[in-house]
């Protein structure tokens, strides 16, 4: 199972090397340009940020964190985004929009890693690791896989609205049905990361916000 898996995942991968390529650029490019609105930044702004990062700090290493709350908003933010990539997915206009939200979840990233780095340090970057790493190595992968399958889905509807037909018609039907069915199993995916947003990296932000 674990093999015949594998072997789909990478001719998958394979078939689509092009999208998951500007996909992941525009991802990058969204991390670079969060990085550098940092530098950007007026004074107040970052005295502002840098006094709401220390309450941060406080209430975090002194009071107990509210780990369904956490793991509501985090379904919330994250599913929202894949849900929106879907229904963008099933538009003919949908793939400039798709990698807008790619990026600006990378910008997100990028903004709050480099203003950790900037005003932290080593220990900035020590707490963006573990604070923002281990729900991500599931979640940002998931999405992009989305992403790439919405864009395709995408531009399969611009090519069929310009060959219309009866077959046409019954295959895109089963090619919607193929392509909401794979999203929906990568959904259960950015719920594991969502969980463990809730459930595991508090306990190490907890211990490491002490030292901060």
């Amino acid at each position: 199972m674990l093999k015949r898996f594998r072997t789909i995942a990478f001719k998958h991968i394979q078939g689509n090397g092009i999208l998951y390529f500007f996909v992941c650029m525009f991802f990058i490019i969204g991390i670079s340009s969060g990085a550098f609105t940092v530098k950007a930044l007026a004074d107040y702004q970052k005295q502002e940020l840098i006094s709401y990062m220390r309450d941060f700090f406080h209430i975090l290493s002194n009071k107990p964190i509210d780990a369904s709350s956490v793991l509501k908003q985090s379904l919330m933010n994250n599913l929202q985004t894949a849900a929106l990539i879907w229904v963008l997915g099933i538009t003919v206009i949908g793939m400039p929009l798709i990698l807008l939200l790619v990026a600006i979840r990378g910008l997100i990233i990028g903004f709050t890693v480099g203003f950790l780095v900037e005003q932290l340090g080593v220990k900035g970057i020590l707490f963006s690791f573990i604070s923002i790493f281990p729900q991500n190595l599931i979640i940002i992968p998931s999405i992009i896989v989305i992403a790439v399958i919405g864009i395709g889905f995408s531009k399969m509807l611009v090519r069929n609205r310009l060959n219309k037909s009866y077959n046409t018609n019954n295959s895109t039907f089963r090619q919607f049905i193929l392509y909401s069915t794979i999203n929906a199993s990568i959904f259960f995916f950015i719920i594991l990361g969502c969980i463990i947003e809730a459930y595991v990296t508090p306990v190490f932000m907890k211990a490491l916000s002490k030292y901060m």
